[in-house]
């Protein structure tokens, strides 16, 4: 009941710019001085609590503090909720309050699968056909940047050569609609980008790093995977408009008739095979020519495939 109390209290004094102490009594039927109690035991426990003096004074907490969402998990929540909705009636309501906190609490704890969620801006790591895609390399990424972690992982570049390494994660990218982590690369000596859908059996270890000077941005004004750029000129059909704004942007496409043209610098390699094989017959390349052998080349691999 102690603990309780005492919970209820920070959360009254988070919900109120300035509370005082005879309200917080009443409220919780306590004694002025078991109030004094309970607030100088969250003081010692972290919580930065201002006592105001005079007439006009009360409990504050500072601005910047804010209640951890991992205060509870997921299943002490749940276990919480259902104690106190079980004596809801033993308290004649007095648990109402407390019950809509906690529900907020575990909405909060729910928009986590989120990895970046403002009133402006969301970014949703899962797709649409696989919700789950990405959210358990990045919460463990995540984990090894906020701790410097070393992590021990698998990969497999472009070249399918697949290796095991260890790498200090510093950053998570967002490039181009593909997810990759900078850092630096134990095998390499040197910082790297990686892109995630190629990371598996991804481990955290005991082994803190400490950051070096590094430059993500130099990084990603360069290539990726050290493919040069192409001139690609292609015609598609207006059924695969909408896709081809998104990736290459307005400003990219012309209308020509009954078709449109699309013109861009774009890294070559695998990563653009699959990207034009993706809109299957909606589109026919013009330029350059060595793109259209390749993609001729590759659909004939995959028709002796059936």
């Amino acid at each position: 009941m102690k603990t309780g109390i005492m919970f209820g209290i920070l959360l009254t004094i988070l919900n109120n710019r300035k509370v005082k102490r005879e309200y917080l009594a009443e409220k919780f039927e306590i004694s002025t001085r078991t109030v004094a109690r309970h607030v100088d035991t969250l003081c010692e426990a972290g919580v930065p609590i201002i006592t105001m003096r005079g007439v006009n004074g009360g409990y504050m907490i500072a601005d910047d503090f804010k209640l951890e969402r991992s205060f509870f998990t997921k299943d002490e929540l749940h276990r919480l909720l259902t104690c106190l909705n079980a004596t809801a009636t033993s308290f004649d309501g007095q648990n109402y309050d407390l019950i809509e906190k906690l529900k907020h609490i575990g909405a909060v704890k729910e928009n986590e699968k989120y990895l970046l969620k403002t009133d402006t801006l969301i970014i949703d790591v899962g797709t649409w056909t696989n919700p789950q895609n990405y959210r358990g390399k990045i919460e463990a990424i995540n984990k090894a940047i906020d701790g410097d972690f070393t992590v021990n992982m698998a990969y497999t570049d472009n070249k399918d050569h697949y290796t095991v390494r260890d790498f200090d994660p510093y950053c998570l990218v967002l490039k181009e609609g593909v997810w990759y982590t900078y850092g630096f690369c134990h095998k390499r000596n040197d910082f790297r980008l990686f892109r995630l859908t190629r990371i598996s059996n991804l481990k955290l270890t005991e082994n803190k790093f400490v950051r070096r000077e590094s430059d993500v941005y130099e990084k990603l004004n360069g290539s990726f995977d050290d493919q040069s750029l192409v001139e690609v000129e292609f015609e598609f059909f207006s059924t695969a408009r909408s896709e081809i704004e998104e990736w290459l942007g307005v400003e990219a496409i012309s209308e020509r008739g009954t078709t449109y043209i699309a013109k861009a610098s774009l890294y070559g390699g695998n990563l653009l095979i699959n990207k034009l094989l993706s809109f299957g017959s909606s589109i026919k390349i013009l330029k350059p020519q060595a793109l259209k052998e390749e993609l001729l080349i590759e659909c004939n691999r995959i028709l002796r495939r059936y």
